[in-house]
């Protein structure tokens, strides 16, 4: 009999016990965190390297001509801008040549027919030449600014010269005067002679 009963305490001391483990178990599995996902470490992008690319520019008959000016050659610098505008293919550099020989010509012109040659090759450069220029350096007309004249200072000129004109002539006219009265006065001395040598003859 006393077996019996410890054999019931044991066995409902053994159920008790899987019990609470079962409820301990679950529930630490409920207050368990959530794993954390593993992501795997992303590597740093590589540094970009920079592509450059270097434009190899091709020395003109232009360029050439443009350190001969530069240096005081300015025939040898019209004979390149010539064969620059004349055979070059780039068409921005046949204008600019053009445009360099045009002013230079403007600037040095001492005759009607160098100032009309300058003015027909600005005309070539003007026609050929497209909304905004082919990059002509206006530093060429420096020149042709240095000995311009506008309209009011050939007025002022016009005056001046009126003026010292005016005065040449009026000292002209006083030293005609003044030796005509001169002539005059010589003319009545012989005049007065021949009349007295007259009165001389005619008392003998």
């Amino acid at each position: 009999m006393a077996q019996c009963v410890l054999h019931r305490i044991g066995t409902t001391a053994v159920r008790v016990c899987c019990g609470l483990s079962l409820v301990v178990a679950l529930g630490c599995a409920r207050h368990e965190p959530a794993p954390v996902p593993v992501v795997a470490p992303v590597p740093p992008p590589a540094p970009s390297k920079e592509v450059i690319i270097c434009k190899i520019e091709r020395e003109t008959a232009y360029d050439r001509g443009l350190r001969a000016y530069e240096s005081g050659e300015v025939k040898r610098a019209m004979t390149l801008w010539r064969e620059a505008a004349a055979v070059e293919t780039d068409q921005d550099v046949r204008q600019r040549a053009l445009f360099a020989m045009a002013a230079v010509k403007l600037a040095q012109a001492g005759s009607e027919a160098e100032l009309s040659a300058a003015l027909d090759l600005f005309d070539a450069w003007a026609k050929k030449s497209p909304p905004g220029g082919s990059g002509e350096d206006a530093r060429f007309l420096l020149g042709v600014v240095k000995s311009f004249k506008p309209a009011f200072a050939f007025k002022e000129q016009k005056a001046a010269l009126e003026r010292e004109c005016g005065r040449k002539l009026t000292e002209r006219e006083d030293q005609v005067r003044k030796s005509l009265q001169q002539q005059v006065k010589a003319l009545e001395s012989i005049h007065q002679q021949i009349q007295e040598k007259k009165k001389g003859l005619s008392n003998y």
